[in-house]
């Protein structure tokens, strides 16, 4: 499972690999060119591969400076797929996303990283 070992503004490691892009970090892999519909906003158009990994949790990471957004369309879009989603600037996100993964539960991170 890669648990995220740093993140940093405009950078992300797991399993040894640097991401210098947005992410998304599934139960065994690492999507490093994660495009979204528009850059500083999480759209629910955004998370068509994350449903399909039917997780849980789902852990977002809005920058540094928490300057993307996440609008109410896309929290509603979770409660709908009843996936729990927890919002916090990158850094908060990724420690909890690694506590989510120590735990047990099925957990993808997505993660803006400026």
């Amino acid at each position: 499972m890669p648990k995220i070992e740093d993140i940093a503004f405009a950078r992300l490691v797991s399993a040894g690999k640097v991401y210098r892009s947005a992410c998304l970090v599934f139960e065994k892999s690492v999507n490093g060119k994660w495009w979204r519909k528009s850059g500083m906003s999480f759209s629910p158009e955004d998370f068509d591969s994350v449903i399909e990994g039917k997780p849980e949790v789902v852990v977002l990471g809005i920058g540094f400076m928490n300057k993307a957004s996440v609008p109410p369309e896309t929290v509603q879009f979770f409660a709908a797929a009843g996936i729990e989603l927890v919002t916090a600037d990158s850094a908060t996100a990724a420690a909890r996303y690694n506590e989510l993964l120590a735990k047990g539960r099925r957990v993808i991170g997505a993660f803006h990283l400026m």
